[in-house]
């Protein structure tokens, strides 16, 4: 994958374009990015306005806000390549069932591989490949299936979702009755058909699309 540096007209302070295209990507309004990253809403828009003027923001400036957009601050800065789709609305990153801990956090950029997601999500979606046959039905998923999880959407009967129980991931139906809360497969020759949802377990995220709207 070939990598661009994004250029301005003078070439001389990319910071403002990148801020911008990264702010579009994300959604964000000044007022939400200042809230988010701790940074004030006026020295945001000093940046964004005074475009080649501005002085370079100090350090601690520039991480406070790569950390929200999910870049590094070299990259915030245009001192680093960044990969355009990583600019472009609606991409999500690629994980690994290993990343799952990570899930949810704005990331660092480091994630070479990227989707655009065709519903309207939070920032926090990301893609997961379906491993296994646990899920596997009429109504179900094909293992390698991409699935598209927003760990913003609310937990609820009938969603499908991806939990950490201590260090096993699970992919499963969620499903509420009187008795309790539990994670079923979809898959009617699983073992284990269903189980209780663990008090200790961690939801990475819900299942918003796959191949179609979930």
């Amino acid at each position: 994958m070939i990598n661009y540096h994004i250029q301005t007209a003078d070439c001389i302070n990319p910071l403002a374009e990148i801020l911008e295209a990264l702010m579009n990507k994300h959604r964000l309004n000044q007022t939400d990015l200042a809230h988010r990253s701790g940074v004030s809403q006026p020295g945001i828009n000093r940046i964004l306005k005074e475009r080649s003027k501005a002085k370079q923001p100090r350090k601690e400036t520039l991480e406070k806000i790569a950390a929200v957009l999910g870049v590094t601050p070299d990259q915030l800065a245009g001192r680093e390549a960044i990969p355009p789709r990583m600019l472009a609305r609606g991409v999500v990153p690629i994980l690994g069932w290993e990343q799952l801990p990570l899930a949810g956090s704005p990331g660092d950029g480091s994630q070479s591989t990227w989707l655009a997601c065709p519903v309207e999500h939070s920032d926090k979606t990301f893609a997961l490949p379906v491993l296994g046959e646990a899920m596997n039905g009429d109504e179900g998923y094909r293992e390698g299936e991409i699935l598209f999880l927003d760990p913003d959407v609310p937990p609820a009967h009938g969603k499908d979702v991806v939990v950490l129980n201590g260090a096993t991931a699970l992919f499963r139906r969620l499903v509420f009755t009187p008795e309790g809360r539990f994670l079923k497969t979809l898959n009617p020759a699983w073992p284990t058909p269903i189980m209780p949802l663990p008090d200790a377990a961690v939801l990475c995220g819900t299942v918003v699309f796959s191949g179609r709207i979930r």
